[in-house]
């Protein structure tokens, strides 16, 4: 079932995209619908296309030993699947949805032909392979620094994206934290009790802070050891 050109029209990544691209991959669009903790696609696995995603969260994970980090996360507009389905392996990570979801998803052969139709579309996913390049790139050198730097980055965007003035959540479990800045939730956890105990930041139970020397917290930042 095709999906409404205006609806994928609406997402960032067609921002700059031509009505002509739109169409082409519209109309050949399969809509696939996830619930929180479904697995969009799973490691070693074969991919079933290229997904973008047009509502909600999926977090693309990767084992190694027991622990897990997130590779990337993608919200609407973003986009999963490219490097094995041009590679032609498996995947190399999990995706899965931290909340309702729902992707538009292009097989192989439906995309090669919306392609063909329209080479713009070709573009677009080269530009979008090369985003991931330099994210992951730059996660790499996010990964230099310590979970201290990285614990007090992670607060800080979340309080200039938060409406409160001092006030911040971090819209996830200290597990889902851990894997999302690359160690374990006994590290956060830890990091999270020594901010409390200097009284950099106030709990607030649930997830929520307050945010009590924004300058000591910024001054984080900067410990790279």
């Amino acid at each position: 079932m095709s999906i409404d050109p205006d609806r994928l029209a609406t997402l960032p990544l067609f921002c700059e995209v031509s009505p002509a691209a739109i169409a082409a991959l519209a109309k050949r669009a399969v809509e696939v619908q996830y619930a929180p903790g479904a697995v969009v696609f799973l490691a070693g696995n074969p991919p079933r296309g290229w997904y973008v995603v047009l509502e909600g969260c999926v977090r693309v994970v990767r084992e190694s030993g027991n622990r897990q980090h997130v590779v990337h996360t993608e919200h609407a507009g973003g986009t999963m699947g490219e490097v094995p389905l041009f590679a032609g392996e498996t995947h190399p990570a999990t995706g899965i949805a931290a909340e309702p979801t729902r992707c538009a998803l292009f097989d192989k052969a439906s995309l090669a032909s919306a392609i063909g139709e329209c080479p713009e579309i070709g573009f677009l996913i080269n530009r979008r392979l090369a985003l991931r390049v330099r994210r992951l790139v730059e996660r790499l050198d996010e990964r230099a620094r310590s979970v201290k730097s990285r614990l007090a980055e992670f607060l800080i965007d979340h309080l200039q994206a938060s409406m409160e003035t001092d006030r911040l959540s971090i819209g996830m479990t200290q597990q889902a934290l851990a894997e999302e800045l690359g160690t374990v939730r006994e590290v956060i956890s830890r990091e999270i009790k020594s901010l409390v105990k200097e009284r950099t930041i106030e709990t607030l139970g649930g997830g929520r802070y307050r945010v009590v020397n924004a300058a000591a917290l910024r001054s984080r930042v900067a410990d790279a050891g």
